[in-house]
């Protein structure tokens, strides 16, 4: 006759698991992330919201206002280019800023 296994044990294992599930998934984001290509300033739809590169150059910025301050930016923290929820397909620069800044 087989005996249960110990719900403690089989918790554990399922959190083990679905832990590995979701670092796998974040590698996965973050690798995908990589491959983006960087938006251009040219880019039509940075031209859209006035997006540049390095927000000093920008003359709608509020001081210390840039991409990586921004809540629509989703990058890794210190790192010079993330994602942006405008521009689903390419990277943008940390130091960016256009129109559609907005606080965290």
């Amino acid at each position: 006759m087989h005996e249960p296994t110990d719900p403690t044990r089989r918790a554990l294992l399922q959190q083990v698991a679905a832990g590995l599930s979701l670092a796998q998934l974040a590698h996965a984001r973050s690798a995908r992330a990589a491959d983006l290509p960087l938006i251009g300033e040219q880019d039509p739809a940075a031209m859209k919201v006035h997006y540049v590169a390095d927000a000093s150059r920008a003359k709608d910025a509020q001081p210390g206002a840039n991409c990586a301050n921004c809540s629509l930016y989703d990058g890794a923290s210190g790192a010079a280019q993330g994602r942006c929820s405008l521009f689903p397909d390419k990277l943008v620069q940390a130091a960016g800023w256009c129109d559609s800044w907005s606080t965290l």
